[in-house]
């Protein structure tokens, strides 16, 4: 698929909740600005029990990561043009069914918990003012606490920076692995990576210091 132009890449599995694979590398900065990209590593999950052509796919996708960081390329996000036209090339060509993202069934869910049951979690995700031109935001993991939750919107509402803060009541394990905490911090996320999981999340509004769900 990749014309036999990558080095070996060692595979580790773990029990991650937060994703299906990952493709990491060592990042360095040249004095001129460019980024290079060292010691890569694939980091697949076997938390789910998942189909042998999904984990196949999962490969793939992070072979895709991999291909696009050792050569060079500069995409405009994770799952920018140049991701996405691989990924379709591979499709087609190859018969696959590679997605940006993987949507977790009812069964997968229930995997992932063995034992107990999914945690529900109020998920904040921050618009920027800059949210159009590169596709970011924000996202925190808050305590199931009305006040603090509260508390958490207002004060980042009001911030210059921010357009608008969207609050999510939601159970899906890539939730799992974000710190909770009503610190005044959040993790930059590509939008388009972040919707996929908030699809069947029910909305929370906040009237003065209580919440409806």
């Amino acid at each position: 698929m990749f014309g036999g132009r990558l080095p070996s890449i060692p595979i580790r599995l773990s029990n991650a909740a937060s994703y299906l694979g990952q493709c990491v590398s060592h990042v360095t900065t040249d004095t001129d600005g460019v980024r290079r990209h060292s010691g890569f590593e694939l980091r697949i999950s076997t938390r789910l029990d998942l189909p042998q052509a999904t984990v196949d796919d999962t490969v793939i996708h992070e072979m895709i990561h991999y291909f696009i960081n050792y050569n060079g390329l500069h995409d405009t996000s994770a799952h920018g043009p140049i991701f996405r036209s691989i990924m379709q090339s591979i499709n087609v060509t190859y018969g696959r069914n590679l997605t940006i993202s993987h949507k977790s069934t009812p069964e997968e869910h229930a995997s992932a918990h063995r034992g107990g049951r999914p945690a529900w979690h109020v998920i904040a995700v921050i618009y920027f003012n800059d949210t159009d031109k590169d596709g970011k935001v924000g996202i925190k993991v808050l305590p199931r606490t009305a006040e603090r939750i509260a508390m958490y919107y207002h004060r980042v509402s009001s911030a210059p920076q921010v357009r608008r803060v969207e609050l999510y009541l939601h159970n899906d394990p890539f939730f799992d692995t974000y710190p909770t905490s009503a610190a005044l911090r959040y993790h930059s996320i590509v939008l388009a990576d972040l919707l996929p999981h908030l699809s069947t999340a029910r909305p929370v509004t906040v009237d003065g210091d209580k919440l409806r769900y």
